[in-house]
């Protein structure tokens, strides 16, 4: 997805979604949640998900925050720059907004915003590498390892954890973002990704496997990590 691609998502959304997207991507917003989300959504949600798909205004702006805290941690954990990351941000808000009409309600609202934003997110990532850009963070995924609730196993690394994931092929090293750096279930990330949970199992056991090797490789060089 390019900028391009960008402005006619938002040019199909109508004159409503810019306007929403740059107030929602400046102003503060709280972090989500720690509550689990339910599996299905409410009445309540069903309703608003509807009019946003419709282009009310005020359901729109109701999904907008419901979901950019998520959207934009996914994205800083994937694009290096900030710019890139706000605009694969944005990219993903507009699918959001794109495909409300498509949503039914077999997921909580924020379980099925986040499977879009993966995969518009992912498919930005992919772009950017292949383009030459710097997609790994240089700092945030350190940052999102160390506050993660599962703690993966390469703490007190030789290297950032980024040095170590850009080795990896890219479906591991994904399925281990997403599991360790952002908190997502096996099932989740098989829908997200698209993907069965064997699959999504068997690359977070390849690529930690990998991560392993690696590490051990460096101590028993006595590599360090630079200051």
């Amino acid at each position: 997805m390019d900028a391009e691609h960008a402005r006619a998502l938002s040019r199909s959304l109508g004159p409503l979604p810019e306007p929403l997207l740059a107030s929602a991507m400046t102003r503060p917003v709280p972090a989500p949640p720690p509550a689990p989300s339910p599996a299905v959504s409410s009445p309540s949600d069903l309703e608003r998900m509807r009019h946003a798909g419709a282009g009310d205004p005020e359901a729109q702006a109701w999904l907008m925050t419901h979901v950019i805290s998520r959207v934009r941690r996914i994205a800083r954990t994937f694009l290096r720059s900030a710019a890139d990351a706000d605009d694969a941000a944005q990219l993903a808000l507009l699918a959001i907004l794109e495909s409300a009409s498509s949503y039914r309600g077999d997921a909580a609202v924020d379980a099925w915003a986040r499977r879009v934003a993966v995969r518009t997110i992912l498919r930005y990532a992919r772009q950017q590498r292949r383009e030459g850009a710097p997609v790994a963070p240089e700092s945030a995924i350190d940052e999102e390892i160390a506050q993660a609730p599962h703690q993966p196993p390469f703490e007190a690394l030789p290297r950032e954890a980024r040095a170590y994931l850009d080795e990896l092929p890219e479906a591991q090293r994904h399925v281990i973002l997403l599991h360790h750096a952002l908190d997502y279930s096996i099932e989740e990330i098989a829908g997200m990704t698209e993907v069965s949970a064997d699959t999504v199992k068997s690359r977070l056991r390849l690529g930690i496997g990998a991560l392993r090797k690696q590490v051990r490789q460096d101590l028993a060089v006595g590599r360090k990590r630079a200051s």
